[in-house]
């Protein structure tokens, strides 16, 4: 069997990793999509609470949720048959964010319902596990904007320690999610598009 020299070897891996940066910034879609769909689902919320329907807020929840899960399940298989292989940066990545995206579902619906906590707390537990995805996505592919992201959120989860009106909650973070998702979202989507020569 072939021997390959360390300097081959680093070679591969940076290869493997320069195609997963260039793959993460076909994820602009992802984040523009969900950046929308949270923004929407919070001011349903807010406008369900100033009318009182609290009863409905979780539907509404359920919906713009349900709604996005649809529509990024289609959008992957579509660009899964597109993409040549998968290598372990990819593997990487993906675990990082599906295990975010599974915690986040037990920090927001699940533990507040079992009286674990208040409310307000689910906001900086979101932030946490936003900051630790974007940071770990920011170091396994060297990307400086996801580590700035992921430093956003994490002063985002301090801030929501220290708020206590509702409308600046919502307001802080809908505008947490247009500075980390949905500005890096145009951002992306505009180098996938240099990429592709369009």
């Amino acid at each position: 069997m072939d021997q390959i020299t360390n300097e081959q070897a680093l070679e591969v891996i940076k290869d493997m990793l320069e195609k997963t940066k260039t793959k993460h910034n076909q994820t602009g879609f992802y984040h523009l999509l969900w950046g929308i769909i949270i923004s929407l689902a919070i001011v349903s919320m807010y406008i369900l609470m100033n009318t009182g329907l609290y009863n409905l807020i979780g539907f509404s929840w359920a919906f713009f949720g349900i709604g996005g899960a649809i529509v990024s399940a289609v959008y992957s298989k579509k660009v899964f048959k597109e993409k040549s292989g998968i290598n372990y940066p990819d593997l990487g990545l993906g675990a990082i964010w599906i295990s975010t995206m599974i915690a986040m579902f037990f920090v927001a619906f699940v533990f507040p319902y079992l009286n674990a906590y208040r409310w307000y707390v689910v906001y900086t537990m979101v932030c946490l596990l936003m900051g630790i995805a974007n940071i770990s996505t920011g170091i396994l592919i060297k990307q400086k904007m996801s580590l700035v992201n992921g430093i956003l959120w994490w002063v985002g989860s301090i801030l929501f320690l220290v708020i206590r009106n509702e409308v600046v909650f919502m307001g802080t973070f809908v505008l947490l999610l247009v500075v980390n998702n949905i500005i890096p979202g145009f951002i992306l989507n505009s180098l996938t598009r240099k990429q592709n020569g369009k």
